[in-house]
């Protein structure tokens, strides 16, 4: 209750501290930057002198200044290695302003190193590592996880519709082998409530995704690769408001906005968002049975709708402190806090549907951030944060009834749905409670030499009690349990004198200690609960590399032996449906990467190129085993696995109306384990991976038209289609063909269109994910929501 009243109280003052009115005629500087090649140019820096008021161009080289008083202004438009633009300008005027800059390109023998903005740096760096524009799709009614689905060689398995569970692969390793970031914050101990896709896409700004070797300055163990998520902060004030309502009673609100005072340097930023469904989508096949009187399954049952699926989740973080002044670049007091509660429908697959069981979770984490360039010597910089947070879940299973698909109670007497299988009810909640610490130092040794120290401390404590203290599988979880992770990075960059080229080398230390609990048989003929101690400690080595073969092509190259520490959730389990693993062993991985990017450019058209190679090979892979018959599992280690790959991708770009992309990746896993633990051959040595596709592909076409009804509005319309083959549930070799068990091909297809006014400030969005209406699956026997179509408008203002 009380984080629920802290987050409806910040909603609050998100919306009162900003202070902002709009006149009934707003007047509004708005205008376009291009190359002089005809190319929109975006991430530069526009300002307006007099007013002390800076923004930056979108993805179209599109900027705005809203309610401008009447006067004379000088602007400003400015980008690392472009000439500085400036125009003296009158206001009130009615015309779009056209700004034109020149590349400021220094020639290094045969390279021209030219403007790069932010994502263009991150991509050019020598690991393999692709930048997404969240700006881009901030009008469309689109998730997070849907938007990265769309990435070359990253698949994001979703077992239902909002705010359903979700797994990440990147080359085929998956699971928690991919790491999540919030601003280079290890996200892993935030709980489900705070996760990636419950964050509104309107507060990101970009997102940076690691495939394989990551740079160490995420302080991560990653292993197949992670996720940085990077938020706005490019304006000193604004006000973004979103609201969306779609199919299955859906429906989601964001608020974001920030202040910052000019002279003092005095800033507060606040987030909120809330999200909820009934997740009332149709689901039929196998499974989806009803019995009839004598207990057969009927036939014929068709679509039946899901009925304990609801989803509802509200986070919000409050940030206020100091930015750009003399004694810090970055100073800020944050509190952040979410809460959820969902309905179960069913367990690992949906031949156990449950009606009444719940779980709830709430998460509290205060935080506290400092930056600072050239701190105490010239060129130190820093950047420490300590987070420290609470997070409780509750699952609830005290019915005594049982459901059939059709909603009906068909039984009265059971012990719980999840305890009508083990006899047993249960109001299981566990307390974790978790202190997290980090500190990025770069040093320049001299030009050319960069010096990089990264640091990650994380201690998690977990506590657990059943109100009804009767459920057995729960004793476990009722004792303390502890993990314990520290990772400590040291990297060396060298950068040629005309910078096309570079080299990274760098090492990783990791340290891991546990204390999990087991309730077994131990030499009596009574079960006792058994406290199993970890510990352990490994080093990692890797190094990433770039050349500029010519000005437009580049050469990239990575490597690493890598080590990934289990996480709580993986050792601790979850406390429903996944149960704890006392035996899991760290995850060790060889990684290799290499890339080449080229760009070509003629009049107004553009296309970029990239493909990629890959290889990994991994011992003891942390991996969610196949559901038992109640409906549970829980991870073990998979010893030798090997992985190979390629990958393409394509991006096509005509004037500023017109984009094309498409991309493709073949990724083969194999058991390279020939003999088990007890000397025998192993009859699946060298299948491939179980559970895993081998093909992704993803297309999507975009037109936008300009002055569309108005002069200074914008139309864009899109289409998109993903595409995953069929594969095998379990190892391919075992079985026949026809009775293997299979996740079918999914083929699906999205659209949308949204009208920006001329204002800028009103966006209206009509999307709709699953055109065809197609059954999907990206999970053996969990099916996922239809023809799903969402309404969003947008209001945004910034000063």
């Amino acid at each position: 209750m009380q984080v629920k009243k802290f987050l409806l109280i910040g909603i609050l003052l998100s919306l009162s501290s900003l202070g902002w009115t709009q006149s009934s005629q707003p007047r509004m500087i708005w205008g376009r930057v291009q190359s002089v090649s005809g190319q929109p140019l975006s991430g530069l820096h526009i300002r307006l002198q007099e007013l002390q008021r800076s923004t930056r161009t979108d993805d179209q080289g599109l900027f705005s200044f809203p309610s401008i008083p009447s006067g004379t202004y000088t602007l400003h438009a400015s980008g690392v290695g472009y000439r500085a633009y400036q125009q003296v300008l009158k206001f009130p005027r009615t015309d779009t302003l056209q700004l034109i800059l020149s590349e400021q390109a220094q020639d290094l023998k045969n390279v021209t190193v030219s403007g790069k903005s932010e994502m263009k740096r991150v991509v050019q760096q020598g690991f393999s590592v692709e930048a997404i524009d969240a700006v881009r799709v901030q009008n469309r009614t689109i998730a997070m996880n849907r938007l990265l689905d769309q990435t070359m060689g990253l698949q994001v398995r979703e077992t239902g519709g909002t705010g359903s569970d979700f797994t990440y692969s990147i080359h085929g390793l998956s699971g928690k082998a991919v790491k999540f970031f919030l601003d280079g914050i290890p996200m892993e101990s935030f709980g489900s409530s705070y996760r990636i896709n419950n964050l509104p896409i309107n507060l990101v700004d970009r997102i940076e995704v690691y495939k394989g070797v990551t740079p160490i300055e995420l302080g991560s163990d990653a292993l197949g690769g992670a996720v940085n998520i990077i938020r706005r902060q490019d304006v000193n004030q604004y006000l973004d408001a979103s609201y969306s309502i779609g199919s299955f009673r859906t429906h989601q609100a964001a608020l974001n906005g920030r202040y910052r005072h000019p002279s003092s340097g005095f800033t507060w930023v606040g987030q909120a968002s809330y999200s909820s469904s009934a997740n009332t989508y149709k689901v039929w096949g196998p499974t989806i049975e009803i019995a009839g009187d004598d207990g057969r399954p009927l036939p014929n049952v068709g679509k039946l709708r899901r009925f304990n699926d609801d989803f509802q989740s509200i986070n919000a973080r409050f940030e206020v402190g100091f930015t750009q002044v003399k004694w810090a670049d970055q100073l800020l007091l944050s509190l952040t806090g979410s809460n959820l509660e969902k309905g179960i429908q069913t367990g690992r697959t949906m031949a156990f549907v449950y009606g009444k069981v719940r779980y709830k979770e709430s998460f509290l984490m205060p935080g506290l951030t400092f930056a600072k360039k050239n701190f105490l010597t010239q060129g130190l910089s820093v950047k420490a944060s300590a987070l420290f947070n609470r997070l409780t879940g509750m699952t609830i299973d005290t019915s005594s009834q049982k459901y059939n698909w059709l909603g009906k109670v068909i039984a009265s007497n059971v012990n719980g749905e999840l305890g009508g299988i083990r006899s047993q009810k249960s109001r299981y909640t566990f307390n974790d409670r978790t202190a997290l610490v980090t500190l990025n130092a770069t040093y320049s040794l001299a030009a050319h030499h960069t010096l990089r120290f990264n640091y990650t401390g994380q201690s998690t404590r977990r506590t657990g009690m059943d109100a009804l203290a009767t459920a057995e599988w729960t004793i476990p979880f009722r004792e303390p349990q502890h993990l314990n992770k520290q990772i400590s990075a040291l990297s060396y960059e060298l950068t040629s004198t005309k910078a096309d080229k570079s080299l990274t080398l760098f090492a990783k230390h990791y340290h891991y200690s546990a204390r999990t609990n087991l309730y077994d048989y131990q030499g009596s003929s009574q079960k006792q609960l058994i406290a199993n101690y970890q510990h352990n400690q490994t080093w990692g080595f890797g190094l990433a590399a770039r050349t500029f073969l010519t000005p437009t092509t580049l050469l990239k190259a990575s490597t690493e032996n890598a080590t990934r520490l289990p996480e709580a959730a993986e050792l601790l389990g979850d406390g429903n449906t996944i149960l704890n693993a006392v035996n899991l062993k760290p995850e060790r991985s060889f990684n290799v990467n290499t890339s080449l990017q080229k760009q070509y450019r003629w009049k107004l058209h553009q296309l970029d190129w990239s493909t990629g190679l890959f290889y990994r090979f991994t011992r003891d892979l942390i991996w969610l085993g196949e559901a038992d018959l109640f409906g549970t599992a829980r991870y073990e280690n998979l010893n030798r696995i090997q992985s190979a790959g390629i990958e393409t991708e394509a991006r096509y770009r005509y004037n500023q109306w017109l984009s094309l992309t498409a991309n493709v990746t073949y990724q083969d896993l194999r058991n390279k384990l020939k003999h088990t633990s007890t000397g025998a051959r192993n009859i699946v040595y060298n299948d491939r991976l179980r559970n895993t596709p081998y093909l992704l592909a993803n297309a999507e076409a975009e037109v936008t038209k300009r002055d569309f009804l108005q002069k200074g509005s914008s139309l864009s319309v899109y289409v998109s289609t993903h595409y995953v083959p069929q594969y095998f549930l379990g190892w391919p070799s075992l079985g026949a063909r026809a009775t293997k068990k299979v996740i079918p091909t999914q083929f699906v297809q999205d659209a949308g269109v949204n009208y920006t006014t001329p204002s800028r400030r009103y966006t209206l969005g009509l999307d709709c994910r699953n055109l065809g209406d197609r059954q999907v699956y990206d999970n053996y026997l969990l099916q996922k929501p239809g023809r799903f179509i969402s309404l969003k408008i947008r209001y945004f203002i910034s000063k």
